[in-house]
């Protein structure tokens, strides 16, 4: 036994009931224990939540006829649908831990005005040409992803990291934004 302890070998030890961390929320280890088809009304919300505010960035590119090259218009679409797609992901973890109810100002709102700012940026960039609008959708889109993210962050670290790519993604677009002044 000394040798293997040496070496770092050691047994472990048996943990007993009373030892064991508690679980989250309350919620038991059982699988048995969990409402039947919860699961599956989990899914079926995050799906929803995803599928929605992805479909709606789409359509608001899909509407907005465009000047601009079709390469760029291809990558600021496929980049603007997956950071709403990320953004939704952590509203939903959000959501789904009770933040967005106990929190509305610091969850709801930021999430619900980098939505709007997200939807309006196509139609006035790619549709009407108007770059300034969208340089001030771009800075509003910026803020709040970083509302989303402070505010997801308190309810759920990892919503909040989820969050943080679309600070990035609204900071690039303002640049793309700005070469098309």
């Amino acid at each position: 036994m000394a040798a293997a302890a040496q070496e770092g070998l050691t047994r472990r030890v048996a943990a007993r009931e009373d030892d064991r961390p508690a679980v989250a929320g309350g919620a038991s280890r059982d699988p048995g224990s969990r409402k039947p088809g919860a699961g599956r009304r989990g899914l079926r919300s995050l799906a929803a939540a995803v599928s929605l505010s992805a479909a709606l960035t789409a359509l608001s590119f899909f509407g907005s006829s465009s000047s601009a090259p079709a390469s760029t218009v291809a990558i600021v679409r496929a980049g603007s649908v997956a950071s709403e797609a990320v953004l939704a992901l952590a509203a939903w973890m959000a959501w789904a831990e009770g933040g967005l109810h106990a929190r509305p100002a610091a969850t709801l709102l930021p999430y619900a005005a980098r939505l709007a700012c997200a939807l309006a940026w196509a139609p006035l960039v790619l549709g009407h040409g108007a770059a300034r609008a969208g340089l001030a959708c771009c800075a509003a889109m910026a803020a709040g992803a970083v509302a989303c993210a402070r505010g997801f962050g308190a309810v759920n670290p990892v919503a909040g990291d989820l969050a943080k790519p679309a600070v990035a993604w609204a900071v690039l677009l303002a640049v793309v934004n700005y070469k098309m002044l």
